[in-house]
């Protein structure tokens, strides 16, 4: 039998481990948006994209724009900014443009934030947790030269040798006025895995090579994000050590399929 003291230490570790389990089990937003981008062009008058509550409750919809975290100054709104979503409903959220102060030789992005704010629970001591999907949101000016979709064969890639404390880097320069952005970055097959994310227009990016020891070419593979949130088919470049990046072949990259 336990004491008040093994007793308090059970409840202890009881309490320790519920909390570990709801910390470790995952959390799924209810509402969800019609697409994981929105391109807004310079003709155009709105864009729209529409927000579906998937779970069993209703739920206040806040929506907004900013331009990075804590920059909440943009020239869009988003309409409605608070509403109802009912189970099963959908709604349409239109964002518009209210200022011509954009660069228009290349893309501006912001983010389109969504949060779900559920009921006040009716029982007490109930944990509630509002969440929150962020997506992207490109202006698009009506004259950029070239497409899109292929303005990733237009990149110039360069492994610039670094010094002893420094070690190598992979620089990427984007001459095209389109934002680029990657959803898979290896080097070398696998040796290292680059958390590449977005090369802006007319700028470049820059990342480590951790898993390079000495100044040699690189292989490298990678995949990005289309305008409708698809992911293209895989490609590959040989980076060689230079300088100064230059615009290199990009090549598909097969996968072998064995038939057993």
């Amino acid at each position: 039998m336990l004491n008040k003291n093994g007793l308090r230490l059970a409840n202890k570790l009881l309490l320790g481990a519920s909390l570990v389990v709801c910390a470790a089990a995952p959390v799924f937003a209810s509402v969800t948006l019609g697409g994981t981008r929105v391109i807004l062009g310079e003709q155009d008058r709105e864009a729209s994209i529409p927000v579906k509550n998937a779970g069993r409750a209703p739920y206040v919809i806040q929506a907004w724009i900013d331009a990075g975290e804590g920059k909440t100054k943009t020239p869009f709104v988003v309409t409605p900014p608070l509403s109802r979503l009912d189970p099963g409903m959908e709604n349409i959220l239109r964002i518009m443009r209210i200022s011509n102060n954009l660069p228009t030789d290349r893309e501006s992005v912001f983010w389109l934030n969504v949060k779900e704010i559920p009921e006040k629970a009716k029982e007490d001591n109930v944990l509630q947790i509002a969440m929150r999907t962020r997506i992207k949101l490109f202006y698009r000016p009506s004259a950029l030269e070239g497409k899109p979709a292929e303005s990733r064969h237009q990149l110039k890639w360069a492994v610039i040798p670094g010094n002893s404390s420094t070690g190598s880097v992979l620089k990427i320069e984007n001459p095209t006025p389109y934002y680029i952005t990657f959803t898979s970055f290896k080097i070398n097959q696998g040796q290292q895995e680059i958390n590449a994310q977005m090369v802006p227009p007319k700028g470049e990016s820059v990342y480590s090579l951790s898993s390079v020891n000495i100044q040699k070419d690189i292989d490298v593979r990678f995949t990005t994000i289309n305008d409708y949130g698809g992911e293209t088919p895989e490609e590959r470049a040989t980076v060689p050590v230079a300088v100064h990046p230059i615009v290199l072949p990009l090549e598909p990259v097969t996968t072998l399929t064995v038939k057993q």
